[in-house]
């Protein structure tokens, strides 16, 4: 059916594309984590927090570890924001997505759930004034033959529509629950617990993976992540949550791994070392994943290192900057079959001005700091999570070390800030 094809789809695509990193990385992430989670089965539900930069393959590595888990495990990963609006993301939103989220994989797997569960959260919404305030029948969470089937309708079609949509109903909804969060808590346990025992006949565990919530903005994870910690290991099941990297340079850091069972850090994959001397096995691994999409062909080979070299290893970047490129070899001439250096850095000069607009003058010393440390890790600073947001810092493998992305060093240089020891071009 649909969702068979979407599953075969996913696969070919991942075995199109996906090229080996662990090696280069100096870590292998995903067997960790799948190994972990085997060795914590049976025990207390683990709550794991994997970080990493934006473009570094965190999908990739959570896509390996569900397939190295699904004979064990009942895996239900999703990205929040495809469930919904996360620029003021609250913990409220996060408990609905996961009710939802595995109510609608017991549909899917025709798993039975105990009526008096269902029962218990549906009694939960039973208020009059709530949803006359809504605007919302109360019809409607009635209709159906069954408990479940009008509470989850509910659920579906008006309080997750108005989470996802952010209209003026959001608030009402938030502060329903907030006075009665213990006790939307239990019933959201209940019905997990109730999810759990029917899945473990089945010999599997349920095992959330919640990617994007690294995507956050930082105000926002702060207070998800540090005032509302207590909530997100409270659920009574197993979760990965991608956790944003520049809270792990907080000073609340420790705070926060502290409440958490573990957590993991994917870095960035080098294009330089820390001396700023060519890595070459990194750069080769990035010619690897730029030749699953692209035949090399189309590359000057001196455009497509200047460009490997000029994105600090983040792949979001690269692509970026070789459609950029293509897009300056098309325009210049409708009939190039070649993106030539010249192309190459035009494309990077537009990047590089993208770029600079993310940074303040306030912000220039903690990058002056990050470039001539002897050691390449900062002390956790406000401005440094900042630059970590934006990826003008950038944590690299190996002895886990941060360096400036190439864009700003070259900025940097030209601005006079740091000492350009290089030739000019």
């Amino acid at each position: 059916d649909g969702i068979d094809a979407v599953v075969i789809a996913l696969v070919k695509d991942f075995e199109n594309f996906f090229v080996e990193t662990d090696k280069a990385r100096g870590d292998r992430a995903a067997k960790y984590l799948e190994n972990y989670f085997k060795a914590n089965r049976d025990d207390e539900p683990q709550k794991v927090l994997f970080m990493g930069h934006r473009g570094s393959g965190k999908s990739t590595e959570l896509y390996r570890v569900g397939t190295y888990l699904e004979e064990t495990f009942k895996i239900i990963n999703f990205s929040i924001r495809d469930e919904i609006d996360i620029t003021d993301l609250q913990y409220v939103d996060l408990i609905f997505v996961i009710l939802q989220k595995l109510y609608e994989e017991t549909v899917t797997d025709k798993i039975s759930i105990d009526d008096r569960v269902l029962e218990n959260l549906e009694r939960y919404w039973r208020d009059e004034r709530f949803l006359e305030t809504l605007k919302v029948e109360k019809a409607s969470i009635e209709t159906g033959a069954q408990i479940k089937g009008g509470f989850w309708d509910f659920i579906r079609l008006h309080v997750k529509g108005i989470l996802s949509t952010g209209t003026e109903y959001k608030d009402v909804v938030r502060q329903y629950i907030k006075p009665r969060l213990s006790q939307f808590l239990t019933g959201t346990n209940d019905f997990i617990d109730n999810v759990t025992m029917a899945y473990k006949k089945t010999g599997k565990m349920p095992l959330l993976i919640i990617e994007d919530l690294d995507k956050l903005d930082i105000s926002v994870a702060e207070e998800l992540f540090l005032r509302r910690k207590n909530i997100l290991t409270g659920f009574n099941v197993h979760i990965i949550y991608t956790f944003p990297i520049f809270l792990h340079y907080s000073g609340s850091f420790n705070e926060i791994a502290g409440v958490f069972d573990h957590h993991k850090l994917l870095s960035m994959l080098k294009v330089s070392d820390k001396d700023e001397s060519p890595n070459e096995a990194g750069r080769e691994i990035i010619r690897k994943i730029v030749e699953k999409r692209a035949d090399l062909q189309l590359f000057q080979p001196e455009a497509l290192d200047f460009l490997i070299e000029k994105s600090g290893g983040a792949l979001r970047h690269l692509f970026d900057m070789l459609k950029d490129a293509a897009l300056y070899a098309w325009t210049g001439d409708s009939e190039a079959t070649l993106v030539n250096l010249s192309v190459a850095k035009q494309a990077y000069r537009e990047f590089q001005s993208r770029f600079e607009r993310t940074i303040a003058r306030k912000h220039l010393d903690t990058l002056k700091e990050v470039y001539v440390s002897p050691d390449k890790k900062p002390m956790p600073t406000d401005d440094l999570k900042d630059m970590l947001n934006c990826m003008a810092v950038i944590e690299y493998n190996g002895d886990r070390w941060c360096g400036l992305h190439p864009a700003v060093v070259d900025f940097l240089k030209e601005k006079g800030e740091i000492e350009d020891t290089t030739e000019s071009d």
